[in-house]
């Protein structure tokens, strides 16, 4: 009885120094702020197209990585599957760039380096040693694509930057922004999540503030479907085919400039996002394990150029905060030590009493 009530109050003076911390980073304040139209994109309002790639205007898949921004997404072991350069291709009759996705036994790739496994992949428009890639900070999103019509697996548009891993100024220095992912493949089909990823992927400062919408129609039925982001100074507004699904200004809007990438991920007989089960992967001819893109166009609006900053202007305050806890942990084992003590004395005194009756 007693060792229960000593490791009770060691949690709680633990937990006490652990949260005495976790307020120093930007709090993840979330606000649906109803419906929002979609931007007028005209110029006269302040409007620019920076990026727009129409795959089917290339010949093949080396003439889209050299002439556009987009290149492969880093090439190996992503999870359980492998990101692999030979997934993607281009289909010369629909002009769509086609991320393929199977299970092999007999895979020849050097980069992999296995035979067995599952492969699939993705572009991005990450700067690389071959590609100058594209990055923006605010402005308009937009990806016209078919999603895999299958089981195991899950394809996404999202934004990310190289300064996510930074501790202590919410998303402002950087926030993963998932536009879509569809993991609702199963059960769900007529909705779509859109979610935000910051202060680094890891405990105790990672954050992640997510949202699920039904639309009232299936995703999943093999037309084109059309995902974007409105990104401004103030807020996030996510939308499908051209309808508002939520807005929000939570961890604090990026202001850094992020690259594009449209991927897909399989995590065979478990969970997906949104806490999504996504059945098992399977190997099949009918196309339903393609993820096709169409296009993708990005604008951006002169008056969002001030609010622009480089990642430098950003400290990381992992050290400080790392360092923060650990005084906090020692003081709330001190405190504990306290408490055990004074525990201690108060039992031995009950008992006293009572042997005294």
């Amino acid at each position: 009885m007693k060792s229960k009530l000593l490791k009770k109050l060691f949690c709680v003076f633990a937990m006490c120094a652990v949260f005495a911390v976790m307020p120093l980073s930007a709090c993840a304040c979330t606000t649906d702020k109803g419906v929002s139209p979609l931007p007028s994109l005209k110029e006269e309002d302040g409007w620019t197209r920076t990026l727009y790639t129409d795959f089917s205007q290339y010949s093949d898949i080396d003439e889209v990585y050299e002439k556009t921004p987009w290149s492969p997404s880093p090439h190996g072991l992503r999870k359980t599957e492998y990101w692999c350069d030979q997934t993607i291709s281009l289909d010369s009759e629909s002009g769509d760039l086609v991320i393929s996705s199977y299970k092999s036994d007999n895979h020849e790739c050097e980069i992999c380096g296995v035979e067995s496994g599952v492969f699939t992949g993705g572009i991005e428009t990450r700067k690389t040693e071959d590609n100058e890639g594209f990055l923006q900070a605010f402005g308009y999103f937009e990806a016209v694509v078919k999603v895999p019509d299958a089981a195991g697996m899950w394809s996404a548009f999202w934004l990310q930057g190289d300064d996510v891993g930074k501790i202590g100024n919410g998303g402002k220095d950087t926030t993963e922004i998932d536009i879509y992912e569809s993991s609702f493949h199963q059960k769900n089909r007529t909705e779509t999540g859109n979610a935000l990823h910051y202060d680094a992927y890891d405990a105790p400062w990672y954050r992640c503030v997510d949202h699920v919408t039904d639309v009232g129609y299936d995703l999943y039925d093999g037309e084109y479907h059309k995902y974007a982001l409105l990104w401004t100074p103030e807020h996030y507004v996510f939308y499908v085919d051209d309808n508002a699904v939520w807005t929000t200004d939570a961890g604090g809007v990026s202001r850094v400039e992020e690259f594009l990438r449209l991927t897909v991920e399989i995590r065979d007989t478990t969970y997906g996002p949104y806490g999504q089960k996504i059945g098992t992967f399977e190997n099949a001819d009918d196309g339903s394990t393609d993820f096709r893109i169409k296009s993708v166009e990005v604008w951006q609006n002169e008056n969002y150029s001030p609010y622009i900053q480089d990642p430098s202007e950003f400290k990381d305050y992992e050290k400080t905060y790392t360092a923060l806890l650990a005084t906090g942990i020692t003081a709330g084992v001190l405190l504990t030590g306290g408490a055990i003590a004074a525990v201690i004395i108060f039992i031995k005194k009950k008992k006293g009493k009572k042997n005294a009756i």
